[in-house]
């Protein structure tokens, strides 16, 4: 499972990455036209008006998938003073409390996420640009991303569990 696990991680870095490479250029191609099209160089019809719908659309992707790699190397907001404090029991006790809860949290998300994303198939909610874009493309990254949030915390529980080791803050893959 592990080497699925890592496989999948490798993944979503490379759709993030691609999601922001993407972003990045439709950004600059319109804001070059912009400025071709203030100078009278260019005409206005190569200004494209689904650019910033596109580019919100793939910064949310990115960063909710950001979120589970973050999951995945423990590299979330915690108390480090307070959990320090605590005995290797307690540090594991701790970890295994945090785990457990975390997955409740990413199932809710994945629950609501999919209720968000039923209402919008069934209601055919776009947006308002020439490309007419279905919302619930945007709206599945929530479940999405927590399903994969989600595999990470069992992948970390199973190995918290297994070896009584718990991913360190300061590792990357």
């Amino acid at each position: 499972m592990s080497r699925a696990i890592a496989f999948l991680d490798r993944l979503i870095g490379w759709i993030a990455a691609a999601a922001l490479a993407i972003t990045f250029v439709l950004l600059v191609y319109n804001v070059a036209t912009r400025y071709l099209i203030s100078f009278g160089w260019v005409s206005p019809s190569v200004q494209l008006n689904w650019v910033f719908e596109i580019c919100v659309f793939l910064l949310v992707w990115a960063v909710l998938l950001g979120v589970a790699r973050i999951e995945k190397r423990a590299q979330h907001i915690r108390v480090d003073f307070l959990y320090d404090s605590f005995s290797p029991k307690g540090q594991l006790a701790t970890e295994i409390f945090a785990l457990i809860f975390a997955m409740g949290v990413a199932a809710f998300f994945i629950y609501s996420g999919l209720i968000v994303v039923q209402d919008a198939i069934l209601w055919d909610e776009r947006s308002e640009t020439t490309l007419q874009t279905p919302f619930w493309i945007f709206y599945a990254a929530l479940p999405v991303a927590f399903v994969l949030h989600l595999l990470f915390i069992i992948e970390r529980f199973r190995v918290l569990v297994t070896t009584g080791e718990s991913a360190k803050h300061d590792h990357f893959d």
